[in-house]
This record gives structure tokens, sequence and C-alpha cells, in this order.
């Protein structure tokens, strides 16, 4: 399924930022940025089904040779960190795959991005960092695989926390600890222009000792247009499965992934696209509710607001 090629090293993937921040990143699974990384990602991440543990995280990064042109695309994993110039330490991080989608539809970027972990430590926050972040992680994303840095932005897909579907426990538990409420985790995102899929998303188990998470929100930004070719998304989920989630391990042995999979075949052969909703209407009329909803989950919570349903 793979053929064997090598890592490059971190020094190719340094680049500054400007404003006095470095921007360092590694494909490879005993890099000091991998350990960099986890400081601050141990004290963003704490629910049992969205952490990658620091050996799934190697586990990803070791394959990066094997997995480069896999599926018949070209693919990247990375770690980064964003550090202070002046000072040396980390403001925030990220983890993510790139896929170079070859022959991508009209409108569609030839890079997607599975944004799998973004933060910005808490002393740092409110400087527009997300934001610096994720244009940081378009431009290596593309450079990972072989597109030119200033070519379009990839679109960058993102899992976030649905508060709808959060127990009162987690939704207490994650908010306290990360500093940042449920909701307004999503408006952040939301102003970063991130758009709801449409697509009844579930992560497959990220190990053996773990669930499949149906608690999650699937979200993408700098997409030009108001669908998605489902192809193009099966393309990345394909990939992002098949690397960050189960490390190379065949995706037929994974149920949740399977039926999504061939849920995106269905409706490539029946030409219907993955619709994208705004996120933003969402919110705000969820903030007017007196109480958060039960038995609803945001995607169809920003369906109904939009007048989908």
């Amino acid at each position: 399924m793979f053929a064997k090629t090598g890592f490059a090293p971190d020094q190719s993937w340094t680049r500054s930022l400007g404003q006095g921040l470095i921007l360092r990143a590694t494909e490879q699974p005993d890099s000091p940025v991998l350990d960099r990384f986890l400081e601050g990602y141990d004290r963003a991440f704490v629910l049992p089904n969205e952490r990658e543990e620091t050996q799934g995280f190697r586990a990803c990064l070791s394959i990066n040779p094997v997995a480069r042109h896999c599926f018949g695309r070209t693919h990247r994993e990375m770690v980064m960190v964003v550090e202070d110039e002046r000072t040396g330490n980390v403001v925030g991080g990220a983890n993510f795959l790139a896929t170079r989608v070859n022959h991508p539809p009209i409108g569609h970027p030839p890079t997607a991005v599975a944004l799998n972990y973004l933060y910005v430590e808490a002393a740092e926050r409110g400087r527009g960092l997300a934001r610096l972040l994720k244009d940081a992680v378009g431009t290596l994303a593309n450079a990972a695989v072989e597109i030119p840095e200033d070519a379009c932005p990839p679109a960058i897909f993102i899992e976030q926390n649905d508060p709808l579907a959060l127990s009162d426990s987690d939704y207490a538990t994650d908010s306290q600890h990360s500093g940042v409420d449920q909701v307004d985790r999503l408006e952040i995102w939301a102003r970063l222009g991130a758009r709801v899929v449409d697509f009844p998303y579930v992560q497959p188990a990220l190990s053996a000792g773990q669930s499949s998470d149906e608690g999650l929100t699937y979200a993408v930004l700098n997409f030009p247009s108001a669908v998605i070719d489902a192809c193009y998304f099966a393309a990345h989920l394909e990939s992002f499965f098949g690397i960050s989630v189960l490390k190379g391990q065949d995706l037929a042995i994974d149920p949740v992934a399977s039926r999504q999979l061939a849920t995106l075949a269905a409706m490539a052969q029946r030409g219907t696209p993955v619709t994208l909703l705004p996120m933003a209407p969402a919110i705000a009329a969820l903030r007017a509710l007196p109480s958060r909803p039960v038995g609803e989950s945001f995607r169809h919570f920003a369906r109904t607001v939009a007048g989908d349903d």
C-alpha cells in the first residue's frame, strides 16, 4: 500500500511570521518540536475521545514516509509551534494533515487540510493569534504537499465540540479547563470564516482504547463556494481517516469510517454535493434561547436556522 521515502529536516519548515514570532514545524516522530507542541496541547485538550495521546502523535508522524503517496494523493502530517522570538516561549501550536487532491473540481482548492488540533496559550489570547495560526497552517500545508505557498489557501477542515451534544459534565469540564465556553469557541471559528459541513460526521476511534465520537461539529474554512463536491470531500476524509485516525491501518476494518465513505460514494453517484451552512446565525439563535436544546445537534440546528429543513 505504501512506498518508502524519507523525512524532511525540521529546519526546512522554519519561518518568520513577523510580529516577533517564529514558526517551527516537524514531520518527524522524535523531533523536539513535537515535545514543545505537546506541552501546550496537554493544557488545552482534556475530553477522553478527543485526545490523541503522545504515542498516537508519534505513530501518525512515523508513517509519513510510507503514507506520502497512499490513496493516489500526496500527504504530510505535521506538528508546529509558534514561538516568541524574544523569549523563546511557545504562544500556540497546531497539528494537521495536508492532502494534495489530484484534479480537484473547479473552485476547489488543490490542498485539503485536516486541522486536527490548534491551541493558543491562555496568557497569549486576545492578540489575534488564532487567525495567525490558521493562516500559517494554510501556508505551511501548501508547501508540505509541494503547492506554491502563495497559491490559493487550502480548504481547512476542523472538528469542534458540539455544544448541543456534549453532556453537562463534559461541557463544564472542557469549558473550565480550556477557559473558553463551547459556544464562544464556535464563535471564534465563525469569525475566522468557518461554515458547518452538513454531513453526518463521526470521528472514528483514535485508538483501540477509545470510542468513536459523535459529539462533534464538522466545519470548513477557506472554502470559496456554498457546496463541496462529494468526491473531493470523500478524498479528504479517506486520507484523514487512513492516516491521522487509523495510522495506516486498512480503512475497511473500521465501520465508522467505511460507512461515511460509502455515504459519500452514493452521493457522488447521484451528483449530490455536500452543503455548507452559515455558522454565525445559528450561534446567535442559540444564544437567544433560555437553555441548550436537548436531543439535537448543532448541525441540525444550523440547518433549521438557515431554513434548509
